[in-house]
Order: structure tokens, then C-alpha cells, then sequence
């Protein structure tokens, strides 16, 4: 794809779900899935626990680090 005034197209963020143990606050990152939305109750076994109390408390994108190449410009 071609950008206009010679910018190069941002890379797309890496979007993930924060899931957290409403019995015992251990906290998962994991990759977004299609219908997560916040407070969603997961049913997801804690790995910590074994409880299946989970809900989503967050979901957020990360952008790629910059390349050392880019830093020195």
C-alpha cells in the first residue's frame, strides 16, 4: 500500500484481554478474542486457584517496539 508524503503506515497494535480470579486476584494476560468485553464472566479455571471465577477487567493494545534502526533517526 502506497502512504501519502512518503510516511510509512503504522503497525497494527497486538490487542490483549486481562483476566483476573474474582476468588484469589491472580491476574492472566492472554490474546483478545472476538466477544471479550470488559467484566465478561469468563469461567476460565485460575491457574493459581482452580477456581472458574474469572472475569475480564481489561483489554488493551500493545504497538511493536521500535527497531534500533528508527531510534537513530
Amino acid at each position: 500500500m502506497i502512504s501519502l508524503f512518503g510516511k510509512k503506515p503504522e503497525p497494527a497494535p497486538t490487542v490483549y484481554t486481562e483476566q483476573t480470579c474474582s476468588s484469589c486476584g491472580a491476574v492472566e494476560r492472554r490474546p483478545f478474542e472476538q466477544g471479550d468485553h470488559v467484566y465478561k464472566e469468563q469461567g476460565v479455571r485460575c491457574g493459581k486457584c482452580g477456581s472458574n471465577a474469572t472475569i475480564v477487567t481489561a483489554i488493551y493494545g500493545e504497538y511493536p517496539p521500535e527497531s534500533d534502526s528508527k531510534k537513530k533517526s
